[in-house]
């Protein structure tokens, strides 16, 4: 079996972090050919995702670049590579507006004459199917119970929920104490708090600044913050002054490659974000077995409760909860939860076998 994966882009984020661990799940338990195209590269730079993905397909990678009449070439790569499945990431009339699928293209790509079956997987919470959707895929394969229970519900097509695994081989095999030591810090009593993620409003930092703050104030280097997560310049408006008015107790690390290190010394994960579709992020604290404090956004049901504190938004409130939640036991175990990554990539593999046996487009 031959699957194309189609990405709008593979900047930084959570639809790219998620395409890589298809293809790590893929590679690693079937036997399915893998391959790759970036329909735009956005930047050059924060590109960690990508490097991984490029390595892993190698020859089997393509980014257009950008280029509207390389993309016109897509109907003939496909024939050429005997493609099976192609599986995009996100629908495309809901790309960025700086980066449109040709309208006329996606017909003619979706037009059943084709041997291919189409899958796509929506990453976000803004699209509206039902006002702006024109052509819909053999199978959407949704990454949470929302899409499949109320945004895409009432579309034609089979609605797969496959979410991101837990998995906890992605644990650092270092120590703690080693960690810390080399980071400058194993003073006793210290706590350390990470927050991951791209510096936007929608990932809301300054509240988790705030909340360092009012520590810092009371309790000084005792509650120690990491900012993990790129400053995208097309977000400076955001970020730029809240770098600029730090406390003492914040450190900012940028994007990184070694994220597991972080999980490994933390004695909670703060995650502040309030929009977010399937927070990745919030799968790799379980898999570690971190502490955690974020908002329980409706559309995440009853899924994350079992293992976060939930943030109420008040700033007082949040900051005692967070010392309570630091100093108090975990709320799971992890055996009780995991969801292991070959069972996560047979379900893509049983999904694509009955679509080219069975499938049929809505």
């Amino acid at each position: 079996m031959k699957v194309l994966f189609l990405s709008p882009h593979l900047s930084t984020g959570g639809m790219p972090a998620f395409l890589l661990k298809r293809i790590e799940a893929l590679l690693g338990f079937t036997d399915i050919e893998v391959f790759v195209i970036e329909w735009k590269m956005y930047s050059p730079t924060y590109i960690v995702q990508r490097s991984k993905i490029q390595e892993l397909v190698g020859k089997n990678f393509t980014s257009f670049l950008g280029n509207k009449e390389s993309q016109k070439g897509i109907i003939d790569y496909c024939y050429a590579k005997q493609i099976d499945i192609i599986h995009i990431e996100e629908s495309p009339e809901g790309f960025d507006s700086f980066n449109k699928f040709d309208s006329n293209l996606q017909k003619e790509l979706y037009n059943p004459k084709h041997p291919w079956k189409i899958v796509e997987s929506p990453h976000g919470m803004g699209f509206n199917p039902t006002k702006s959707k024109k052509y819909d895929p053999d199978a959407y394969v949704c990454v949470t119970p929302f899409h499949v229970d109320v945004t895409y519900k009432s579309r034609p097509s089979i609605k797969e929920l496959i979410t991101y695994p837990i998995d906890p081989t992605i644990q650092s095999l270092e120590k703690r104490d080693d960690l810390l030591k080399h980071w400058g810090y194993l003073t006793k009593g210290e706590f350390h708090i990470i927050n991951i993620g791209l510096w936007t409003q929608g990932k809301n930092q300054k509240y988790a600044i705030d909340i360092a703050r009012k520590l810092y104030g009371k309790y000084g280097f005792t509650y120690i913050f990491h900012f993990l997560g790129n400053r995208a310049p097309n977000f400076k408006e955001y970020w730029q002054p809240l770098i600029q008015d730090l406390p003492p107790n914040v450190k900012v690390w940028g994007e990184r490659k070694d994220i597991d290190k972080f999980f490994k010394i933390a004695d909670l994960m703060l995650f502040t974000s309030t929009w977010e579709c399937n927070p990745i992020v919030l799968k790799e604290a379980i898999s570690n077995e971190t502490k955690i404090m974020a908002y329980n956004l409706s559309h995440y049901g009853d899924e994350y409760l079992p293992f976060i504190t939930p943030l109420s938004g008040e700033l007082e409130k949040d900051k005692l909860n967070l010392m309570e939640t630091v100093h108090s036991p975990i709320k799971y175990k992890l055996g009780d939860y995991q969801n292991n990554v070959e069972e996560f990539a047979k379900k893509h593999y049983k999904l694509y076998t009955n679509l080219i046996d069975n499938g049929k487009r809505g």
